[in-house]
């Protein structure tokens, strides 16, 4: 029998990415044919039985794969589940008779994109650092953001205690004078957690609002806050194909 990491399979089964499943497993949240697990690198059975949160892990009986571009709101928890029943991404997919779950996370305050699958690969590459996956966000700023600012993101700023972190491009949208206000525009590779406000911070730039416009070479387009659409297949591949190529790169 071949057995395999309780977060790959859990992954497998769509029920969340294997980063997501690891953290779980470390909550204690986790039993494996009834017994809780809360160590990773455990292997299991791929057909073991799964409960998480006290509910039955399956698989898709057709084991299809489904993939949605989502607008998250401003206010909206990125995960599938709140124990203090705050509104969360998994409200807005009530209606489908699968699950996705996000891949990797926005903050509550944060609007914007969303990938929304049960593809733990796919899910796994894009929130894996050493892919240097893209994502581009524009900052509502207070006041007037200048050009040397903007090219610092470039250049270099240090966040969390002297990390050296460069925006992959970045440049100032615009700057309305009567209102007093800046829109940034600014794309990372990297993806730690608050990076892009600290980005700001480091600049001296009052962020006022945080919105990801883009990831890779999918746009907000016409969408709007709370609504979602499902990749074309075309879009799926060309996905997968920024994914071979980057694990080819990484192999060099």
């Amino acid at each position: 029998m071949s057995l395999e990491r309780l977060q790959k399979v859990i992954s497998s089964r769509g029920y969340c990415s294997r980063r997501t499943a690891e953290k779980l497993i470390l909550e204690n949240r986790v039993k494996v044919n009834n017994q809780i697990i809360n160590k990773l690198g455990v292997k299991i059975d791929p057909k073991a039985e799964i409960i998480i949160d006290n509910k039955l892990v399956t698989s898709d009986s057709n084991n299809q794969k489904y993939y949605y571009l989502f607008y998250k709101p401003r206010l909206v928890l990125t995960t599938m589940y709140d124990p203090k029943k705050r509104k969360t991404v998994a409200d807005y997919f009530k209606d489908l008779n699968h699950r996705v779950y996000p891949v990797g996370r926005l903050d509550y305050d944060v609007s914007g994109l969303l990938i929304m699958t049960n593809d733990g690969e796919l899910s796994n590459f894009i929130m894996h650092p050493k892919y240097e996956f893209l994502k581009t966000y524009q900052g509502l700023c207070q006041g007037q953001v200048n050009k040397q600012q903007v090219n610092q993101l470039i250049k270099g700023v240090y966040i969390d205690n002297n990390y050296l972190t460069k925006a992959y491009s970045s440049k100032l949208i615009k700057y309305d004078k009567l209102k007093n206000v800046s829109i940034v525009e600014l794309t990372i590779n990297e993806g730690k957690k608050h990076h892009v406000k600290k980005m700001f911070e480091s600049i001296q730039a009052q962020l006022l609002k945080l919105k990801r416009t883009r990831i890779e070479f999918l746009e907000i387009d016409n969408l709007k806050p709370g609504q979602y659409r499902e990749l074309k297949v075309h879009e799926i591949k060309k996905l997968y194909g920024i994914y071979h190529s980057l694990k080819q790169n990484n192999k060099k």
